[in-house]
């Protein structure tokens, strides 16, 4: 028989492979019916002016993988017992998904990647002032590993994470953070998410109650949902999360904060929340989640010691990152346990998890032994405390409308409450025709109706940039 294929030998696909794909797509559509016979293969090879080997290749290929069967002294046919055609006119499979699968499926961006936003200045928060980092000195942490170290590379690491590591930083939260662990308390996980998701597993029962403040962190309370938590939220104001204000019956058995810098709103648990919190985890016999996201970035006296230190029964879970103050793409964070919590932590991620990079770790490790993660935190702070009084001055002197926002000088945004009327999101896209990127307040309330807000971050822009992008902010303002 005669078979028609549409050969290019200036692709960058091989022949024999262009071949074997159109001969394969035939026999799943059903054009080259079970039981054909293919044509010789030096038949084929004549036909096209090839090699045999080219056509004997595909062949061999599509044999391997049962398309066809060989019969010696006969040729090759397409199998005869194949369930085929598939049915190319059948409808679009669509899935069955779970419950949650289902609410999940439009979820509302909280960070917008580069692609889904084109603007010339962007206030995106989280981001890092690539100028900032030293890049030179962590290439060679690296490289060290990669010339002198191949068992870093030829193993598994611990799911526990780089030993090395777990004591540097155990180390390192003893003395800048006022956390009290031993290294076997701490655990690496890829990302803060994972870490919360585990968590979420470990102590509560699908259904069981969470404390979360709001505004918050959505990313996190679908973690909590996907779980089955049923969230519990309660409002902050300028202090942070309301502890003395915890219902006498609420039954949660888990509370989520963020005491050193309130994400997003900003703001400082003080000492008497701190410890009306931790009364009530000891009464409701409960664990309480410290996300201390970028607790190292206050801008006015030292960093605030971590609520972990004063926890005396074991009940606070202190979850740290890197990525805020190294760079987002590290996907490295930590978790500090209760030695209650530690082995089925640990037994539990190991399941779903093998551990994060040991390249990666050996090299932070490095970096805070070494001393680079503390001085590169000293400049770190003199950067952001610039940036963010140029971007508060910006805003007295640019937009003459009373905005309202938490003075505590920390973290790497300002979310700016608007005042009463004003449509957010019109703000933001009148903003974006202007270049400017800014980003609603709503989606961090799990109350609503919220009150206006905006948050502007400025740990990507340069001291120009967030001067610029304010004036440009001013103009979306006139066109509401």
């Amino acid at each position: 028989m005669m078979l028609e294929l549409s050969l290019d030998p200036a692709a960058a696909v091989p022949l024999y492979q262009q071949i074997y794909q159109q001969i394969r797509g035939r026999i799943l559509q059903g054009e080259l019916p079970p039981g054909s016979r293919l044509p010789a293969s030096r038949t084929l090879a004549r036909q096209y002016g090839l090699g045999r080997i080219t056509v004997t290749t595909a062949y061999d290929q599509l044999l391997a993988e049962g398309y066809v069967a060989s019969q010696t002294g006969a040729g090759t046919f397409v199998r005869d017992d194949l369930p085929l055609p598939v049915n190319a006119a059948a409808p679009p499979f669509v899935p069955i998904l779970s419950t949650y699968a289902q609410q999940i499926t439009h979820p509302t961006p909280t960070t917008p990647s580069e692609n889904e936003m084109r603007v010339a200045i962007d206030f995106g928060f989280g981001r890092a002032f690539p100028h900032l980092f030293p890049y030179d000195t962590w290439r060679r942490l690296l490289n060290r590993y990669l010339s002198t170290d191949d068992s870093i590379l030829s193993r598994y690491g611990s799911p526990a994470g780089f030993a090395p590591l777990r004591q540097a930083i155990a180390s390192y939260l003893a003395r800048q953070r006022g956390v009290r662990c031993t290294a076997d308390q701490i655990i690496i996980v890829n990302g803060g998410q994972q870490a919360l998701d585990i968590i979420t597993r470990l102590c509560l029962n699908p259904g069981e109650e969470l404390l979360v403040e709001t505004p918050g962190y959505p990313d996190a309370w679908e973690v909590f949902r996907m779980n089955g938590a049923k969230l519990h939220p309660l409002p902050v104001d300028e202090h942070g999360f309301p502890a003395q204000q915890i219902p006498r019956n609420c039954p949660a058995r888990l509370a989520f904060v963020t005491p050193t810098n309130q994400f997003p709103q900003g703001g400082a648990m003080p000492l008497e929340r701190r410890l009306a919190l931790l009364q009530w985890a000891q009464h409701n016999q409960a664990f309480i989640i410290e996300d201390d996201y970028d607790g190292e970035l206050r801008y006015h006296g030292h960093p605030l010691a971590a609520l972990q230190g004063l926890d005396l029964t074991g009940q606070v879970i202190y979850l740290g990152t890197f990525s805020k103050v190294l760079f987002p793409a590290l996907r490295l964070a930590y978790v500090v346990l209760p030695s209650t919590l530690s082995v089925p932590f640990l037994q539990m991620k190991a399941v779903v998890d093998r551990g994060a990079p040991t390249l990666t770790q050996a090299a932070v490790a490095d970096f805070i032994t070494e001393g680079h993660f503390e001085r590169h935190l000293h400049h770190l702070r003199q950067a952001y405390s610039r940036r963010r009084a140029v971007l508060l001055q910006a805003l007295a002197d640019h937009i003459p409308l009373p905005l309202r926002y938490v003075q505590e000088a920390a973290g790497l945004h300002v979310m700016v409450y608007l005042p009463p009327g004003i449509d957010e999101q019109k703000l933001v896209q009148a903003a974006a025709a202007h270049g400017v990127g800014i980003y609603p307040g709503s989606t961090y309330h799990l109350l609503q109706p919220s009150p206006p807000s905006i948050l502007l971050g400025f740990s990507g822009l340069d001291e120009a940039e967030i001067n610029e992008g304010i004036r440009r902010l001013a103009l979306a303002f006139t066109n509401l």
